[in-house]
This record gives structure tokens, sequence and C-alpha cells, in this order.
């Protein structure tokens, strides 16, 4: 209940008031693990939140997906709620209707819609502003105007940030794809939504406050969307591009609302601590008596007044991430930081009162050695060393590959190198006190890693891996060619991806001109809004 994606979307719902007809919103969530077996066991199907109602008496059952891991959630939400787990099998249900659409979307299916094509009738492609009224005004429309389930879905097609997935026909060359063809009358290219001016609309918001999320004390709330700088294994960086900021004083009348709530506000984007009036905001809610908190900080990004500002907003933990432990794959990675500059920003950290510090590292990035791995060890131990007291942690996570980055092309490092590296830098780190480690195993990030560059093949293993456990099914599928493939495979940009009928703005050729400029270890500058073409989503 805390992402802010799946809360605009009840909002966005919620606020169709002036269409073709009246929308009623309610939620429903898939069982805690410990009451599922016995929900199961039950002749009693899924039903929403507010009226109890079963999930088979509404007209779409719309999912919100942030992350490949939630696709094993989708067919036990089918399962228990009745509703057939194929779109080819939907039709019309046992009370005489039509079955419910099936529709998703979010940044996870965003980018890469296609492991979960035979399960959902309709995704929505891109940012749900300025799309999901427009939907609900087609679907209204064919529901007075055709008679048919399948022309209805259909009908739907004539969006241009519809995808649906039935309409279009796919052929495979073993490992990868060998054509991808929409229907006669279907559109070639789907145009993903993108709001370059974000005040045209509310500011996502906790509009509905819980004691029961994840982050029950915190009024969360997004300032900006998307990052220039252009790291090359960050999907969020080149999927929300253009660099957008909110106005200012429009965020502290949300941050002002947050705070009649109670608790403490939490600022939310990309990357957070660039939005040009952070300082403003944060010192509003100061003024306001609400402690403050950041999604992100970038550590270019951080200076003496404005740590200051964090320490009396309440701010305990100063998170950072330098990603690489070695200059030269900072700059494969397009993060150009040096060693001193991270060290002197951390020494601002502590001159600033701050005795908490986490790091984020990436194993099994291009062109790493080992080396570059053991760096991280070493960089840990200097930042150590400038801390007086207090922890540091580390989150070290396995690189995955991700639609839509230059990284796109490049295969997920071999499994047993990944966990060696992991394994040697814990050793370095492991008498060392004032330092835990927290890391991802390659086994872990394996599935991910299928998942993010798999065509529609993959269903079945989403299927099976609802069923029996994803750890279980993957020991089963991760022989097969096509798995293979979607994992360890090189591209190049001649090859047909899963996801290249999606139009993001982002140019293919300067995605793969981008990843060859990280394999020669050369920087890209951040983007120049306004006066930068460079990459396709300013142009059209």
């Amino acid at each position: 209940m805390s992402n802010l994606g799946f809360q605009s979307v009840c909002h966005l719902f919620d606020t169709y008031r002036e269409g073709k007809g009246v929308v009623t919103v309610e939620r429903a969530f898939l069982p805690d693990p410990e009451e599922l077996k016995e929900y199961g066991r039950t002749e009693v199907p899924l039903f929403s939140y507010e009226t109890k109602s079963p999930l088979t008496e509404f007209d779409i059952i719309a999912f919100s997906i942030a992350f490949e891991e939630d696709y094993f959630n989708i067919p036990k939400i089918l399962g228990l709620g009745k509703v057939p787990l194929l779109s080819a099998e939907r039709g019309l249900g046992k009370r005489a209707v039509f079955d419910p659409l099936v529709v998703a979307g979010g940044v996870a299916v965003s980018l890469n819609p296609e492991p979960l094509a035979d399960m959902i009738d309709l995704f929505i492609l891109g940012e749900a502003e300025g799309a999901l009224h427009l939907f609900i005004d087609r679907f209204l429309e064919l529901c007075e105007s055709v008679p048919g389930r399948v022309d209805r879905v259909a009908g739907l097609d004539s969006l241009p940030f519809t995808y649906i997935p039935s309409l279009y026909e796919v052929e495979y060359d073993h490992v990868g794809i060998k054509s991808f063809r929409p229907r006669h009358g279907i559109k070639e290219k789907i145009l993903a939504t993108k709001n370059l001016d974000l005040d045209q609309f509310d500011i996502p918001r906790s509009f509905i406050y819980t004691p029961d999320t994840g982050f029950k004390d915190t009024f969360l709330t997004e300032v900006e969307r998307g990052c220039g700088r252009g790291c090359r294994f960050c999907a969020a960086g080149f999927l929300y591009l253009p660099p957008r900021w909110r106005d200012v004083e429009k965020v502290k009348d949300v941050v002002a609302e947050g705070v009649e709530r109670g608790g403490q506000i939490g600022l939310i984007g990309a990357a957070v601590s660039e939005y040009p009036d952070i300082k403003e905001v944060v010192e509003a809610g100061l003024g306001l008596g609400a402690p403050v908190t950041l999604s992100s900080l970038r550590l270019d990004s951080l200076d003496a007044p404005f740590l200051h500002s964090l320490k009396e907003a309440g701010y305990k933990t100063v998170t950072m991430a330098p990603e690489a432990g070695t200059e030269r794959l900072r700059a494969v990675i397009n993060k150009g930081m040096t060693d001193a500059e991270i060290l002197s920003t951390v020494e601002e950290v502590v001159e600033a009162g701050f005795s908490k510090i986490k790091l984020y590292f990436l194993i099994g990035l291009p062109t790493e050695t080992h080396y570059d791995a053991l760096a991280i060890s070493t960089l840990t131990l200097r930042i150590r060393s400038l801390m007086k007291k207090g922890m540091l942690h580390l989150s070290i996570n396995p690189f995955v590959p991700k639609p839509f980055t230059p990284f796109q092309f490049h295969p997920f490092e071999n499994a047993v190198t990944v966990d060696k590296r992991i394994a040697g830098i814990k050793e370095a780190l492991k008498r060392e006190r004032g330092i835990t480690v927290k890391a991802l195993s390659a086994k872990e990030a394996l599935v991910q890693a299928y998942l993010s560059r798999a065509d529609r093949r993959a269903g079945q293993f989403i299927i099976e891996a609802a069923a029996l456990s994803p750890a279980r099914a993957f020991k089963k599928w991760k022989k097969k060619e096509s798995v293979i493939g979607s994992i360890y495979r090189e591209v190049s940009e001649e090859d047909i991806l899963p996801w290249d009928f999606i139009g993001h703005g982002l140019d293919k050729l300067y995605l793969w001109r981008e990843y060859q400029r990280g394999m020669d270890e050369r920087l890209t500058p951040p983007c120049d809004v306004g006066s930068c073409t460079r990459c396709g989503v300013c142009i059209g």
C-alpha cells in the first residue's frame, strides 16, 4: 500500500467523474503467506477489501506491477478469484456475464510485458496520468456499442498506449525472436505515455493512509520524476527521461497536508537530492515540525548545509550508492565519481553528526574483474576509517541487465563468479567491527535475470513457479535454450528484443552506442534538458 504507483492508480480511477459513466474502484490483495494455505482450502473466492465483493463481479481487474518477483502472485490471485488464468480462456463467465478484463501496468511491465503476455488481456504502458481516464472512456464506449468480449478487447487497440498480446504473432529461432508481427489493422508500435508537464495532475502521495503498510508512519509524496545522469544500468533513469520537477509551491502544499495527517514526510523520486528546490521543501517540513526523509541521495549533491538540514529534519541514516569499487568501473557504468570525491562526502556526512551510513554496490557489472570486486572492500574500509563511531551497512546485489538501458545488450555474469566475488568481499570485511554486509546471491538473482529479458515463453514458467516456488520451477527450466539465451546471451543492436515494439522515446541505436561507450570506459555528460536530443526522448 505504500507504493505511490498503486496509490495513484487508485486515485485516478476514483476521480473519474466527468466521462461516460460511473467508476467504482476497490482494492484486493493476495493473502499473507500464513493465511494463503488456509484460504486455498475454502471455496470462498478472493474478494475486494472495501465491499467484500468477489473479483468475478468486477468489469476490470487491474494489476499494478513494480517488480518481476510480483509476476508469481498473478496466477495465485486469479486462481483464488476464480478467474480463468489464461487470456484465451476468458469469455462468458458463470453468471452469464463476461469474465473481467484483466489489465496490467506499472514499471516492470512497461519495461517488458512479454512474460505475462498469455495471462493479461491488455497492458497500459507508461505513466498512468493522462492514460487511465482515456482508457475508461474507450472501455465504456465499447461496452455500449460492441456486444462480443473479443471485439471489445480488440477495440481498445485504438489507444496508442495499449498493448493487447493476443493481437500479435511471435516466431522464434530457438534462442531469440525471429519475427514479431501485429495482425492486420493492429498498430505496430505501442507508444507508452509520458507526461512532460507533471503539474497537470495531482501529485502522487499517500492518498490512502493505513497502519498496516510498510511505511505506516510516513506520508509519502513524489517531488520529481526521472534522472538525467545516465547511469547505464538504471532502468528508472532511462524509462523516466527526461528528468522533470514539480512546482515547489504545490509540493509544499502537499507536505503541509502530510504534516496534518501526522508522522514524518517521505520525499520520493529517482533523484530526489537533485530536485532544485529540495532544501526549500525540507525546510518547509522542518518549519511545520515534521521529520523529513528522502528516498535517495546522490553523493555529489550533498554539501554541509544540506546535510545539517537533513540532520535537523530527523534523518538518521545517510544512504549512498557508489555502485562500484574502482574509478575505472564507475566510468563503465557512467557514474563518474572518484574515490577522493566519495571520501570527501563521507567526511562531510560524519562532520554533520551522522553515525549510520548505508552503501549500495553491484557485482557482475560489465568488464568487472576480481580486482574491481575486491576494491569494494578496500573502499569500504577507507570509509569506515573516517567514521568515529556508528555503523556502516553494505548492500550488495548482482547486476541484472534491464530493458531500455544501455546494458540491455549485456549478459548476466556467471553465477559462480558472482558468488565467489561476494564471498571475497565478506571475507575481507568479516573481522572489521561496525560493518554489516547484506548480499543477494546469484542464485536468488537468476530468476529476475531471466524474467527481465524473457519473451512470452516465460509465461508457463511463471505459472509453474506460482504453483511450486520460483526456485523449484527454475531447477526444471534453467537448461532450456530460451532461458539460457535470456540470461547469458549478449545481443546486438540488430537483434529483435522482446520489448522492441514499445516506444518510450528512447532510440535503440543511442542505447547501443552508450553500451559501446561504457565498454570503452567513456563517460557521457548528464542530460541538458531543453537543448539535448541525443537519446530521442525530447525529439518526439
